[in-house]
């Protein structure tokens, strides 16, 4: 029975472990996503899809916020015509550890991941409709 415990608590130390803090950056070329509205608005599909509230901070920027289960988590996303970036700005009930080598809960790369996930997804729509951004803003 010993041993049975043993490897739950190894499991469940390994999953509370804490992860690097680093940027998500991708690089796409689609065809028909040619300018920076059009990814502002996949960007922001994104994050409405998965319930992110985000808010505009430049023509090319915009900050994110998540709250789930008494974490929150705010992530400052840049985009151009050709690349997004996602970088973490502060967060609550994540276990963040500032230092030489930031770290953090490993849910927050899940929630970054999934964002980030669905951003792509909202660009091949984007793409594969090849419609051009809508005059209005989102």
């Amino acid at each position: 029975m010993k041993p049975f415990f043993a490897v739950i608590l190894a499991v469940c130390l390994a999953a509370c472990a804490s992860a690097p803090v680093q940027k998500l950056e991708k690089n796409f070329s689609l065809p028909a996503v040619s300018n920076t509205q059009q990814v502002k608005v996949a960007v922001f599909r994104a994050c409405a899809r998965l319930g992110w509230k985000c808010v505009s901070v430049t023509d090319s920027s915009a900050e994110a916020n998540f709250a789930q289960n008494g974490r929150q988590v705010w992530a400052d996303i840049s985009y151009s015509p050709r690349s997004y970036s996602i970088s973490y700005k502060h967060s609550t009930g994540l276990a963040y550890t500032a230092g030489e080598e930031d770290s953090i809960s490993p849910r927050y790369w899940r929630w970054i991941k999934r964002l980030s996930a669905q951003i792509d997804r909202e660009l091949q729509k984007i793409n594969q409709s090849g419609v051009n951004a809508p005059s209005q803003g989102v």
